[in-house]
């Protein structure tokens, strides 16, 4: 998490001194739509819109991770109560199993 958060100061850093070196007016054409910005300007929404993606896909990713965990927990939960079903039915058979010892040895 340090590490991302490090990264992403020194990405932040780079952005805005080559947008500050590269601030000259640019015509910019867009299908019909024609302005002229400053190229910083540009650069800095390219940045920002980049990083809301990034943002927005790994919200999606750790969405998608919490899902999976909690099917993952239902199944562990599922699985330990067929785990108690099997050792409460050895646990019957284990008494059940003297008692049909002594009942053969009292036959002979």
């Amino acid at each position: 998490m340090r590490n991302g958060f490090i990264f992403s100061l020194i990405a932040a850093l780079i952005v805005a001194i080559f947008a500050i070196q590269n601030s000259a007016v640019m015509p910019i054409k867009f299908l019909f739509w024609q302005a002229n910005i400053s190229l910083a300007l540009i650069i800095l929404i390219s940045a920002i819109l980049g990083a809301v993606i990034v943002a927005l896909l790994g919200i999606k990713k750790e969405f998608n991770i919490k899902k999976e965990n909690k099917n993952l927990l239902r199944k562990v939960q599922e699985l330990e109560e067929n785990i108690k079903v099997s050792k409460d039915i050895i646990d019957e058979k284990t008494e059940e199993l003297p008692q049909k010892e002594s009942a053969m040895d009292n036959d002979s």
